[in-house]
């Protein structure tokens, strides 16, 4: 099988999220404007500190996606989870 093949839905959809987050911001015309303002601040600055939150929170749904496709592709292969603690300790 390739490794395209094996490629998971999860990781499309992580790779589209952190694709937008980079994309988005670049679009300059799209905000180079100063209305709407939001609490006396113009739409340009609002606009680049929303997309600091939206960032972070599309890296982290991107991060458990590609987490839990790793997960499901280690168990498919009979191979441990390296996050569960084995033995006595755990």
């Amino acid at each position: 099988m390739s490794k395209l093949a094996e490629v998971r839905p999860g990781h499309w959809i992580a790779g589209v999220l952190l694709a937008v987050t980079v994309i988005v911001p670049l679009l300059v015309p799209t905000y180079a404007k100063e209305e709407p303002s939001l609490w006396g601040f113009p739409f340009f600055y609002w606009y680049q500190l929303m997309w600091v939150f939206l960032a972070a929170i599309t890296v982290s749904i991107a991060f458990k996606l590609v987490i839990r496709e790793e997960r499901i592709r280690r168990a498919a292969q009979g191979l441990s989870d390296p996050d569960k603690k084995e033995g006595p300790a755990a």
